[in-house]
Formats: structure tokens, C-alpha cells, sequence
């Protein structure tokens, strides 16, 4: 037997005992020692196939949020089904993420519904990281959510605000409750469709029907979990069960109601050269040009497209519905907060940007309303674009990352008795809280929402005339401490049951 015999003899041994003093090196540099810290952050057990994904359930915050807590963890890796997932639990690991390593979580998670009904992933909140994007974003800053635009649209803030108080002061007349999560659904679809499109989407009732149908059944989609997201292999059950023709339908009424919407346009603004009169009514506030026309005088520019229009009103309503949740279950909270309200306004009818500034107990109700109860408790998902080293841990390429933004704002280390609604909280020089790690409903770093004050201006606006023009009680005998505050899972975490309350007009 010659030497090649041997060495083909031994080379099964080798390789046994290469694999073997491999695995041992492994195991000792994931083992964690204060000279060796651990490469991968803290896993739970996960399963063949699918990971981590039965462990997600119908609300993943909350679950996501009892992991975190039972491993001690800022950080944890799961599998979701093929792709590894980070997931940020704490205001320390948030600030170190985005202030650290922003630019390699600065891309979003693919969706396929996203890219089917978005216009393949092309709107501000879903495009990936790159030229398009940033394009997109700064049209949208400067042109659209600028403070000054959201001023100039107070016009139409003010004017939805008085029809909704004129449906309350009904039902108060007639002795009926107010549902007031339809009121917040309402009106900030009101709002949003006369800012976007002009008068003319709510002076037509067919036009305002359609659209308020269509996005909702946008919304459903968005809240479904799709198998194929995160199992590519499996993404044909989207088709078997018919989710599929669901999106491309939508997507096809969404797309031809918003190119007749833009068509209209075009036509005024290439026959009158300005939006100084509006159709509908003969004028508009100067300076109020809607979304769309924004949206078309840049696109002469190139700098963005009609799918900038494609946005949603879920969040604002959610948010509304919270803060009178918390209003009606907190008594001492609902009165202090009335006389802030009634003492600025001193009796007059119109509440004005100037007195919502000077409203600090109402600011601070809805920054603890917003760290209880943000609209969409896990951030958008965004994605490691290279292998990095994060906290001390190494994550490979395509990581989702998911930030619990209601985690965060009931985290122990963080808060004084998380789970109590306290809006003092926030004084003493604490109200930019908002805009740090503690609380962050609107997300962080370059991703993050760019109309933060536009949804604060619409829901500071709407509370301080529903607390400042009536008292508040709840029918039929509930008691306060009997108030259902359950949530409902949806893409925006809704209160489980409607907010029902009795107006009386003061």
C-alpha cells in the first residue's frame, strides 16, 4: 500500500478532527466571558423551517417585548423563518443603533405587498436606501411637511375641526353617545384627503367614499403576514389563497382613481398656471396648495412621482382614540387638562396655532399617550445592507432589524412606573423628550417619519376642542376603572372595541 493509500486513509480523520477542534472554537468564542463577549446576540430556540415565526402571535410587540425581558436583553437575534431578525428592545440600544450605525440600517425590509401596491416599494416610507429615495424624502420635507406647510394647512385643521364639533354638539343635543373612534377615523380622513387633493375630494361624496373604502382595504393588506416574505420557497400559498388578486385589485382602483385625481390637475394648473382658485369653492388660503399639486410642480423637476400621494391617515386616528381613551379612564387628568384649554382660549370659539403653543400639560398628554400607545409599536423593518459589527455582535448582510417602539416607552430603566398614564412625566424641561430614544412613535435617524408635525398639529388641535367644548362621561354606568383599553391587531395597534362617551356642550 503506497503513500497515497495512506494519506486517503487518513484524510477522513482529518477532516473529523478539523470539524471537531473547529466546533470547539466556535463554542469558546461564543461563550461569553468578560475577555470574550459573545459574538451573536441571545437567541431563544428556534424551529426547522419557520425559526422563530411561531412565536410571533397576533400581537408581536407585546411578545417580542416578553422575550426581551426573559433574556435580560436590549438585543436579541431571532429567525424568521430564513432571515435572521434583530430586534431593539431598549432606549440604549435604539440611540446606539441609530446614532451609531445609521447608514447601515438606513434600507427597508422587501415586502412583496409593499412593492405590489407601492408602486414597487417606490413611496418615501418604503423605498429602499439610494438616489430615488433621497429625492423622495426631500420633496417631501421641503415641499410638503416643512412647519411652514404645515402651517399654511391650519385652514383646513380648523375647518374639519368645527364640522366634527358640530356632529358632537348633535348627538349632545339629541342625548345620544359619540362614537369616537368613527369621529377619529373621520376626520383625520377628512383632513388628509383635503390637504392631499384639494376641497374637491370632500365636496364629492362619490370620490371621498372611494377613496375612504380603498384605503381601507389597503390597510387590511398592509396588516396581513404573508408566508412568502419571509419563506420565499412558500410564497406561493399568497397566490392559493387568493391574497394576490386582493392586492392586484387594489392596487389597480387605488392607481386609476389617483391618475384621474392627477389628470384634473394637470389640467388646472396648465390652463391657469397657478392654484390660486380652487374649483370647488372659488378660493383657498394662500399658500394651501394641496399635496397633489405640490407633488406635480416637482414632478416637472424630476425630483419625485405620483406615488408620493399613496400615505396613510391610520396613525393620526389611532393616536386620537388613545389620548380620549386615556382622557376618559384618567378623570384628574381630563380636568387639569380642561383647565389649561378653557384658560388660554378664554371662551372664544377658535383655537389658533398660538394657543395650541402655549398648551404644555396638552403636549404632554399626548407625548405619554405616544409612549404608551404609538401607532405602529414594531418601527418599519429595515435591513443590514453589509456585515457589521453592532453592540459588540457580529450580524451578517440582509438582518432585518426591528425597533419595539413599545417596549421602549414601557421599559422599567427607562420610566417611573411605565405602566401608569402620568403626563407630568414630561415636565420640568422633559418635553423634547419626544425626540430622543425614550419615546420614539415616530421612528429615528434617516428613516424616520417626516410628518411628525403634521400628526401633532392635526391630533393637538382636535383634543383641545373636544376637552375645551365639552365635558366628557361614559354611558351607560361604566365606571372608569371599567374601561376596556384591549387592543385590536391591525398594521396600527386600534383600541379592541369603540370608544363610545357622552358629549355635554359647556
Amino acid at each position: 500500500m503506497g503513500p497515497l493509500h495512506y494519506s486517503l486513509l487518513i484524510l477522513p480523520s482529518v477532516l473529523i478532527l478539523s470539524t471537531y477542534y473547529l466546533l470547539l472554537l466556535l463554542k469558546r468564542r461564543r461563550s461569553p466571558s468578560p475577555d470574550n463577549p459573545p459574538r451573536l446576540p441571545p437567541s431563544p430556540p428556534a424551529l426547522p423551517v419557520i425559526g422563530n415565526l411561531h412565536q410571533v402571535g397576533l400581537y408581536p410587540h407585546r411578545t417580542f417585548a416578553a422575550l426581551a425581558q426573559r433574556y435580560a436583553a436590549p438585543v436579541m437575534l431571532l429567525r424568521l423563518g430564513s432571515k435572521p431578525a434583530l430586534l431593539v428592545s431598549t432606549a440604549g440600544a435604539a440611540r446606539e443603533l441609530f446614532k451609531s450605525h445609521d447608514l447601515l440600517v438606513s434600507t427597508r425590509m422587501r415586502i412583496r405587498t409593499f412593492e405590489r401596491l407601492f408602486y414597487d416599494a417606490k413611496t418615501v416610507a418604503s423605498a429602499p436606501h439610494g438616489e430615488y429615495w433621497r429625492h423622495a424624502r426631500a420633496t417631501c420635507v421641503l415641499h410638503l411637511l416643512s412647519n411652514k406647510k404645515v402651517h399654511s394647512f391650519a385652514p383646513v385643521r380648523i375647518r374639519e375641526t368645527e364640522l366634527m364639533v358640530e356632529r358632537i354638539a348633535d348627538a349632545s343635543r339629541r342625548g345620544v353617545a359619540v362614537d369616537l373612534s368613527d369621529v377619529a377615523t373621520c376626520l383625520s380622513n377628512d383632513v388628509i384627503c383635503r390637504v392631499s387633493f384639494g376641497d374637491k375630494m370632500t365636496s364629492d361624496p362619490d370620490v371621498a367614499g372611494r377613496f375612504k373604502v380603498l384605503l381601507e382595504e389597503l390597510m387590511k393588506l398592509l396588516g396581513g403576514f404573508f408566508v412568502g416574505d419571509f419563506i420565499p420557497s412558500l410564497g406561493w400559498v399568497n397566490r392559493l389563497v387568493g391574497v394576490d388578486r386582493r392586492v392586484d385589485k387594489t392596487f389597480k382602483e387605488f392607481d386609476e382613481m389617483l391618475e384621474s385625481i392627477l389628470v384634473e390637475h394637470e389640467g388646472w394648473i396648465d390652463n391657469a398656471g397657478d392654484r390660486s382658485k380652487d374649483r370647488s369653492n372659488g378660493s383657498v388660503e394662500e399658500g394651501c396648495q394641496s399635496f397633489v399639486d405640490v407633488l406635480l410642480e416637482a414632478q416637472r423637476d424630476g425630483k419625485t412621482t405620483k406615488d408620493m400621494l399613496v400615505g396613510g391617515t391610520d396613525t393620526s386616528a389611532t393616536l386620537l382614540e388613545w389620548v380620549m381613551a386615556e382622557l376618559l379612564k384618567h378623570p384628574r387628568v381630563m380636568k387639569k387638562l380642561q383647565h389649561e384649554v378653557r384658560t388660554i382660549t378664554k371662551g372664544k370659539l377658535e383655537i389658533s396655532d398660538s394657543d395650541l403653543d402655549q398648551m404644555t400639560y396638552l403636549k404632554q398628554v399626548m407625548l405619554e399617550t405616544l409612549r404608551l400607545h404609538p401607532p405602529v409599536p414594531l418601527l418599519g423593518p429595515r435591513e443590514l445592507i453589509e456585515d457589521s459589527t453592532i453592540m459588540g455582535y457580529e450580524l451578517e448582510a440582509g438582518t432585518l432589524v426591528f425597533t419595539n417602539a413599545w417596549a421602549i416607552g414601557r421599559d422599567p430603566r427607562s420610566w417611573d412606573e411605565p405602566e401608569e398614564f402620568r403626563p407630568e412625566r414630561f415636565t420640568n424641561g422633559c418635553l423634547d423628550r419626544g425626540q430622543d430614544f425614550d419615546v420614539i412613535p415616530f421612528g429615528a435617524g434617516r428613516r424616520g417619519c417626516p410628518g411628525r408635525a403634521f400628526a401633532l398639529a392635526i391630533n393637538e388641535l382636535v383634543v383641545a376642542n373636544l376637552v375645551g367644548r365639552f365635558d366628557w362621561t361614559l354611558p351607560d354606568g361604566i365606571k372608569t376603572k371599567d374601561l376596556d383599553m384591549n387592543e385590536c391587531a391591525l398594521p396600527t395597534i386600534h383600541r379592541r372595541y369603540h370608544l363610545r362617551a357622552m358629549a355635554i356642550t359647556i
